[in-house]
């Protein structure tokens, strides 16, 4: 069994409170499990991590500059969650982007020098 992980990137350039954070990893969470697993289930692909992700659910939560989820988001195939605006932020800010189920070892190296979001 490998060591899959969820990777979440947090924009570490707007001020966010804790609670509302959680509810935008909360997005990032659901979203990826939509749009990457359970409508592909549903178009009969299967998914090889899901099910060794499910048996731990471990979930990393790191720090990303802005300029970076931007890139990521240009680039397409992630999971990217931004505000409505109703409560603390902006409408339209880019709060977290899933970054998906991976090993440590498959990680770009980018990635792998973030720091925890604590």
């Amino acid at each position: 069994m490998s060591d899959y992980r969820m990777y979440i990137l947090v924009n570490e350039d707007i001020k966010i409170g804790k609670g509302k954070l959680a509810g935008q990893v909360g997005h990032a969470v659901m979203s990826y499990l939509y749009y990457g697993a359970i409508k592909p289930l549903q178009q009969g692909k299967q998914i090889e991590s899901l099910d060794d992700y499910m048996k731990e659910q471990k979930k990393i939560i790191l720090k990303c500059p802005q300029w970076r989820l931007e890139e990521l988001e240009r680039e397409g195939g992630y999971s990217v969650i931004r505000d409505k605006g109703y409560t603390q932020l902006e409408p339209n800010t880019l709060t977290c982007i899933n970054f998906g189920i991976r090993t440590p070892e498959t990680l770009p190296q980018w990635v792998r020098e973030l720091k925890l979001y604590n």
